[in-house]
């Protein structure tokens, strides 16, 4: 007669799942269309549950710009209130999620950081291109026009964003009601 193998019970902690749990949600790489699709997914889901606060923490370099505004229709989209932190950085992209929350908060230690929006157009017919520069340029303005709508940044600010790169730290941010409040 076999011995049968009992099954050894795990004491392993799943933390992901305590947090996703408690609701909490984690951007903490490049956005892609990969990380989109499962930040979108989280905050999809926790919605059905129940109507409580999400808190997205965001410590990225950014990414796609298709990408990023799927989070960001998510978390427009959604009946429950979600609130972002920034902690760590939150640029180019990660930066535009950031001011998408209901609430924006940053750590103290924090950066955000915006800038022109990267594209390419490479061997392609004419027509291809001129297509892809319109739509390059459309996408642009879609940025600058949501960050206008919800931060105080002046026009220097802006320019500097087109032109340049636009760092802000913590105080900064508050200043310029890119976040809430400092925690």
């Amino acid at each position: 007669m076999a011995k049968r193998k009992r099954k050894k019970k795990s004491n392993k902690i799943d933390i992901d799942q305590i947090l996703l749990h408690s609701r909490y949600i984690y951007l903490f790489k490049e956005i892609t269309e990969d990380t989109a699709c499962e930040i979108v997914n989280k905050i999809v889901a926790l919605s059905k549950l129940n109507n409580n606060p999400i808190a997205l923490y965001i410590n990225s370099p950014g990414g796609c710009v298709d990408s990023g505004f799927s989070i960001i229709d998510a978390i427009q989209g959604v009946p429950c209130p979600v609130i972002t932190v920034v902690t760590g950085m939150a640029c180019s992209m990660a930066g535009i999620v950031s001011i998408a929350g209901d609430k924006r908060f940053m750590t103290r230690n924090s950066i955000w950081m915006s800038h022109d929006m990267a594209g390419g157009i490479w061997g392609d017919y004419t027509t291809k291109v001129i297509a892809r520069a319109k739509y390059l340029e459309d996408a642009q303005k879609k940025l600058f026009k949501f960050i206008q709508e919800k931060t105080k940044l002046t026009l220097k600010d802006i320019n500097k964003a087109i032109h340049q790169e636009l760092w802000l730290d913590a105080e900064q941010c508050l200043k310029k009601e890119v976040i809430d409040k400092i925690v």
